[in-house]
C-alpha cells in the first residue's frame, strides 16, 4: 500500500474523521492538494462504503477561474464523481464586510461547501489542508499572538464536520502522489506572489528558517502543533466540565459565573471560562486579545460590585457581589422598565421582557406543618394568605417612590435601599419583577417578601407563587 494512502487512512482512523457509509463533500479548487484529496478518497471509498460529491467555487477573481472550473468538471467526470459548481463575488463580499480578500474567500468557500453538504445530505466536508498549511498557520498565529488553540493550528476535524485527511502529508508527497497517478493540476498564480502575508511565510520565511536554523523546521513545528492540540483538547474538556458545575442561567438566558468559585480556579481555566462566556454571545474570538482578557481579570479581581467593563463588539462584562456575566448592547434599563402584567390566579403569567414567568396556585391550608411544604429556602417561591390579598395582583417593575414592608421587619423601606442592601447592579434594577397591588409590594422576586398577607393559623387558602427564569435548566 503506498505510503501516501497509508498516512491518509491512518489519520482518518485515529481521528475518526469518517465513519462507514457516510456521504462526503470534497472541496476541489483544481490545485494539487484538492486533486490528490479527491483521488485518494475515491480509492478508499470502497472499504469505507463512502459516497463522494465534489464541490468547486469560482471566486470570480482571476481570469483563469473559468478554466479552473472546466478542469475540475473534466476531472470529476473522469472519476465518475458528481460535481456542484458555484460562483461567489468575493471582491464585493470583502468590500461589504470590510475584510481582506483572503478572509472573504474563506467565508464564501465554507458557506458554499456547507450549502452543498446540506443539499446532498453529506455528513462530512473534506478539504485539502496539508502539513505545509498547518506549519504556515501556526507561524501566522504565533506572530499575531495566540494561545494554545492558535498554536494547535488547524484541527483534523471541527464541529461543523469539516475534515482534513491530508493534514499529515507534505506538499511534496502530494505532488509525488499526483505524478504517480498521472494526475495533473492547476497552479494558482496568486500562491506564487508575495502579496499576501501567508504566501510570504511560505515563499520567504520558511525557506530562510530551513536554510539558517533547522532543515526540518516544518516537522518540528507540526509536531509542536500536535502536542499543543492534544493538551488544548484536554483543557477544553476540563473547562466544559467546570462550566457545567458552576455556570448558572439567569434572566434573558445570560449565563453567569459565581465570583468566589471562579477566583479559586487556576488562571488558565479562568481565561477559558471567559472565552466560553464570550463565545456564548455568538462572537468569534479573533478580536479578543491578550489585553482584553487581562482587563477582564483585573476588573473581576479589583473593581467594586455593580461596575462594568466595555469589550469589543458592544459586549459588556458586568458583576455584582456574587456573580459576573457578559451581556450584549446598551444597559437594559429600557428593556424591562415599565413592564406590567396582571397576574393570572390560578394560572401562569408570561413576562418575556423580564425573562421569566410566574405561576400561581391556590391551595387549602390544613395545618402549619403542611404549609411548610409550600415554602422554599429559595427566593423564587413564596406563599401568601389568599383571602388577605387585594386583587388584582400585578407583576411590574419599580416606580419612583416605591416602598416595601419587608417581612419580619418593622416599618417600610425604599425599594432603592432594598436593592442597595442586596447590591443589585444599577443596570438590572429596572428589570427586577415586583408583585404588587396598588402601592403594596407583596414580593420583590428573587430578593425579599413583603409583610402583607402572611400565612397564619387562621389562613384558610394559601396562594403559592413560583417564578420560573427562562432557560434555567440549560448548562
Amino acid at each position: 500500500m503506498p505510503a501516501f494512502r497509508e498516512k491518509v487512512e491512518r489519520l482518518i482512523r485515529e481521528e475518526r474523521l469518517i465513519a462507514p457509509q457516510m456521504r462526503v463533500v470534497v472541496g476541489i479548487s483544481g490545485g494539487a492538494d484538492s486533486v490528490a484529496l479527491l483521488s485518494v478518497l475515491k480509492e478508499i471509498a470502497p472499504p469505507f462504503s463512502l459516497k463522494i460529491h465534489a464541490a468547486h467555487l469560482n471566486h470570480l477573481l482571476r481570469d483563469e477561474a473559468a478554466a479552473d472550473a472546466v478542469f475540475v468538471r473534466r476531472l470529476a467526470q473522469s472519476m465518475d464523481i458528481p460535481l456542484t459548481v458555484g460562483y461567489a463575488r468575493v471582491a464585493r463580499l470583502a468590500e461589504t464586510r470590510r475584510m481582506s480578500i483572503e478572509e472573504a474567500g474563506r467565508l464564501a468557500r465554507y458557506k458554499f461547501l456547507i450549502h452543498v453538504a446540506r443539499r446532498v445530505g453529506a455528513q462530512r466536508i473534506a478539504v485539502g489542508h496539508h502539513t505545509g498549511d498547518q506549519v504556515e498557520t501556526v507561524i501566522f498565529n504565533f506572530m499575531r499572538g495566540a494561545g494554545p488553540s492558535g498554536i494547535a493550528g488547524i484541527p483534523a476535524r471541527n464541529r461543523l464536520g469539516v475534515i482534513r485527511p491530508l493534514l499529515e502529508v507534505s506538499r511534496g508527497e502530494i505532488e509525488d502522489y499526483c505524478r504517480g497517478r498521472g494526475l495533473t493540476w492547476r497552479v494558482d498564480a496568486t500562491n506564487l506572489s508575495t502579496d499576501y502575508r501567508r504566501n510570504r511565510i511560505r515563499g520567504e520565511l520558511l525557506p530562510y528558517l530551513r536554510r539558517f536554523f533547522n532543515p526540518q523546521v516544518d516537522r518540528a513545528i507540526a509536531q509542536t502543533a500536535e502536542i499543543v492540540s492534544q493538551e488544548n483538547r484536554f483543557l477544553e474538556h476540563l473547562t466544559i466540565r467546570i462550566w457545567r458545575q458552576i455556570a448558572e442561567a439567569g434572566p434573558r438566558s445570560d449565563y453567569r459565573l459565581p465570583l468566589a468559585q471562579f477566583a479559586a480556579l487556576p488562571l488558565v481555566l479562568q481565561r477559558r471560562l471567559l472565552r466560553k462566556l464570550i463565545c456564548g454571545k455568538g462572537y468569534a474570538l479573533k478580536d479578543f486579545g491578550y489585553q482584553n482578557y487581562s482587563d477582564c481579570l483585573n476588573f473581576l479581581q479589583k473593581s467594586r460590585p455593580g461596575g462594568e467593563l466595555h469589550l469589543p463588539h458592544g459586549l459588556r462584562l458586568i458583576k455584582n457581589s456574587r456573580y459576573f456575566t457578559v451581556v450584549k448592547g446598551l444597559p437594559p434599563e429600557s428593556v424591562g422598565k415599565g413592564a406590567r402584567r396582571i397576574l393570572k390566579i390560578p394560572g401562569t403569567t408570561e413576562i418575556p421582557e423580564l425573562g421569566l414567568s410566574i405561576s400561581a396556585e391556590i391551595k387549602p391550608y390544613r395545618a402549619a406543618a403542611d404549609c411548610l411544604l409550600y415554602l422554599s429556602t429559595e427566593n423564587y417561591q413564596e406563599c401568601f394568605d389568599y383571602d388577605k390579598i387585594k386583587l388584582p395582583l400585578v407583576v411590574r417593575t419599580r416606580l419612583t417612590g416605591d416602598r416595601i414592608r419587608p417581612f419580619g421587619l418593622k416599618g417600610t423601606k425604599k425599594v432603592k435601599d432594598l436593592f442597595n442592601d442586596f447590591k443589585v447592579p444599577l443596570h438590572q434594577r429596572d428589570s427586577v419583577p415586583l408583585v404588587a397591588s396598588d402601592a403594596e409590594i407583596y414580593w420583590a422576586v428573587g430578593y425579599r417578601r413583603g409583610a402583607a398577607a402572611p400565612v397564619t393559623q387562621g389562613t384558610e387558602r394559601v396562594l403559592l407563587l413560583k417564578a420560573h427564569l427562562a432557560n434555567t435548566n440549560e448548562k
